[in-house]
């Protein structure tokens, strides 16, 4: 029995666009589509870096919050 893997077992799957043999068979630039994706993922960087930085406040506050006052005094300033 012959197993088909992918798009070069089939002749025909060349032709299919679903199987994006050639991403350039259209003649038409990416570059408008490629910009678009590093737009996005640059917004999606800066949304998880605002996220990791507001984490780490929370938690810098919640641990704050739980020294015992005796323990607050005496540790050194600035930390």
């Amino acid at each position: 029995m012959l197993t088909l893997k992918g798009m070069k077992h089939v002749r025909t799957g060349r032709n299919v666009k679903g199987f994006r043999s050639c991403p350039q068979a259209t003649g038409v630039s990416p570059a408008r589509l490629v910009a678009a994706r590093l737009a996005r993922e640059e917004e999606r960087l800066l949304a998880r870096e605002a996220r990791r930085l507001w984490l780490e406040d929370q938690w810098t506050r919640h641990f704050e919050a739980a020294v015992p006052p005796l323990a607050r005094s005496r540790r050194p300033k600035g930390k």
